[in-house]
């Protein structure tokens, strides 16, 4: 029998991003009809309805606090759900996590899931923090199952005072897995002999610890000269603006806003080095992982389960720059014997991650 499915992203954008491959995967393994509803831009928009995976519902979601706005998307939500009955209602991201539980919740759909990709106030303190937990108790509440993305998300939740059997984390976590066609171990031969690559891989600010990346810069090159760093994302804040800006005027890092082949840039890399302050799930670590590339992340919320320590990578306390300066010149100076130290990465990547592994798990959850 046919499973009606209703999804709910804040942007359709997410849906084009997130769940890449994924409701392809949906619709070709399982009698599913999928209804997607997300605000967005026409571009978007349009990018999602020609994946042809289901039926789209354009509603003007915005990611900032509108209360009229918001107001407007749940009565719509509300009647929506009240003439339209789903078997699952699942919703993700903050405002369409929000919506998606009050509206699917008061027109009584039976079957109501949240997926939680992180919590954007992990570092806040004071009020601030509390109102979004109460927020998020809200969520958790109405909804009827709690899915997080890792091991660690969950435990933060539990630690905030949550009951910890309100949360289900599938496998290992991870929300949509990895290509491991895509991105692969072979090492393309001309990085033989160069100089010893480290790539920042991301968006840059200092919420994903720019200031520390600057820091660690300035310190290795100052020490050893035979490494050479990159910078690749797009600068999303004053921070990370001014940091990018003065190490390459100084010659000491090179900054690529953005490229549509990531995979051969972690190909082309000998370490991934990634000091963000907090994750949901930290994809670009497993992303290096299969490319045989370790990465070096500070042991926070969501990075700690995409990087095995020892395995794939090396977790560092919490801002020890310090500590990962040492670990970097002292790989620069061994990279055959660290090379050999993970050459376990992708192997331990494909037994947890790997993407239709992770996809048919969210599938058997969404249908049983």
């Amino acid at each position: 029998m046919k499973k009606r499915v209703c999804m709910l992203l804040t942007d359709a954008l997410s849906f084009n991003v997130l769940c890449r491959g994924q409701l392809e995967y949906f619709r070709d393994n399982y009698d599913v009809d999928l209804t997607l509803i997300c605000g967005g831009t026409d571009e978007a928009i349009d990018a999602l309805r020609q994946r042809n995976v289901g039926e789209v519902v354009f509603l003007p979601f915005c990611r900032q606090p509108s209360p009229f706005r918001d107001l407007w998307c749940l009565i719509r939500l509300f009647f929506f759900f009240l003439f339209n009955r789903f078997d699952v209602v699942v919703y993700s991201t903050p405002k369409a996590m929000l919506l998606g539980a009050l509206s699917s919740f008061l027109s009584f759909q039976k079957k109501r899931v949240s997926v939680v990709r992180g919590r954007a106030y992990e570092s806040f303190e004071g009020f601030k923090r509390k109102a979004y937990i109460f927020l998020d108790k809200i969520i958790v509440c109405l909804s009827t199952e709690n899915l997080v993305i890792s091991r660690s998300l969950k435990a933060s939740y539990v630690k905030d005072g949550f009951d910890s059997d309100d949360f289900v984390v599938l496998g290992a976590g991870s929300s949509n897995g990895i290509d491991l066609t895509r991105f692969s171990n072979a090492r393309r031969s001309e990085n033989v002999g160069k100089k010893f690559t480290v790539g920042v891989v991301g968006r840059i600010c200092k919420d994903k610890g720019i200031e520390q990346v600057e820091e660690v810069v300035n310190r290795v090159m100052s020490e050893c000269s035979s490494v050479h760093f990159l910078l690749i994302g797009s600068i999303e804040d004053d921070i990370g603006k001014a940091s990018v800006e003065r190490m390459v005027e100084q010659g000491i890092a090179v900054h690529i806003p953005f490229t549509n082949s990531i995979q051969d840039v972690f190909m082309s890399l000998d370490l991934h080095l990634f000091l963000s302050h907090r994750e949901g799930f930290g994809n670009v670590a497993i992303e290096a992982a299969a490319c045989a590339v370790p990465t070096f992340a500070f042991d926070v919320v969501g990075v700690r389960d995409s990087v095995k320590d020892g395995v794939s990578g090396l977790l560092f306390d919490f801002l020890g720059s310090s500590q990962v300066c040492n670990a970097i010149i002292d790989a620069a100076n061994n990279p055959v014997d660290f090379r050999n130290r993970f050459s376990k990465s992708r192997e331990w990547v494909s037994d947890n991650f790997e993407k239709e592994y992770v996809w048919q798990k969210y599938l058997d959850f969404y249908v049983k």
